[in-house]
């Protein structure tokens, strides 16, 4: 292992009223006091101070040490990290009392505990309207859902009237076609009753022939039969 011991500083890096920058690490510390001892440089390869303050040129033959590069996670939850941080400083320095010393912040507390006694009855006070508010919200919920019941009842009570008067009309028209019904079929029926009627006087009047007829052939038979007689006898 070779180490380079020797400051690396020069002289116009010291600064007005303070001690000159080390030469191996870029900070402001004792010469004795240097955490770039253990360290390696990425350039020459050597321990004792940083790649920043290295004087000597990087030789082909020499292999540098792999750099660490963190990844796209690593570096995303570090910036996520720097932002929570920034955020929680900022809401810090935001706060009324954060600058003030501890005799204005008593007094400051003091003047805040009245206003937050107001504030504690204001808020119970719109607790209670918003309660009032609910309830009548509530009731006008109940009134709008009878009102829409009455006007369902209402609208089927006028469908049902609509359907009793249809079938008020059809029983009408019905009962006004059935009396038709009933004429026509009395009539027919008088009809009938004539034809039977008929029929049953000229089955009356074919009786009569008949009975006629039977009479006058009997009639007709004795004459013939007397002729016979009378005919035999005068021979």
């Amino acid at each position: 292992m070779e180490y380079s011991f020797l400051p690396q500083w020069r002289p116009w890096n010291v600064q007005s009223g303070y001690s000159p920058a080390c030469g191996r690490c870029c900070k402001f510390h004792k010469f004795y006091l240097c955490n770039s001892i253990n360290q390696r440089c990425y350039l020459c390869g050597k321990f004792g101070h940083y790649s920043s303050k290295c004087f000597s040129k990087v030789t082909k033959d020499r292999k540098s040490t792999p750099v660490h590069v963190k990844s796209r996670k690593q570096k995303e939850r570090d910036i996520a990290r720097i932002h929570s941080y920034i955020e929680c400083k900022n809401i810090i320095r935001a706060l009324p009392f954060s600058g003030m010393r501890n005799s204005a912040f008593v007094l400051y507390l003091d003047i805040a505990n009245v206003l937050k006694t107001e504030l504690k009855s204001v808020k119970q006070k719109i607790f209670k309207e918003k309660k009032t508010n609910l309830e009548q919200q509530k009731c006008i919920k109940d009134l709008k859902l009878q009102l829409k019941n009455q006007q369902i009842i209402e609208s089927e009570r006028d469908q049902f009237k609509q359907e009793l008067e249809n079938l008020c009309q059809q029983k009408e028209e019905s009962v006004s076609r059935i009396n038709v019904q009933e004429y026509m079929y009395v009539n027919q029926i008088q009809e009938l009753n004539m034809l039977k009627e008929q029929v049953i006087e000229k089955d009356k009047t074919v009786k009569m022939v008949n009975d006629l007829y039977y009479l006058r052939s009997t009639e007709f038979s004795d004459e013939i039969q007397t002729l016979k007689k009378e005919k035999s006898d005068l021979h």
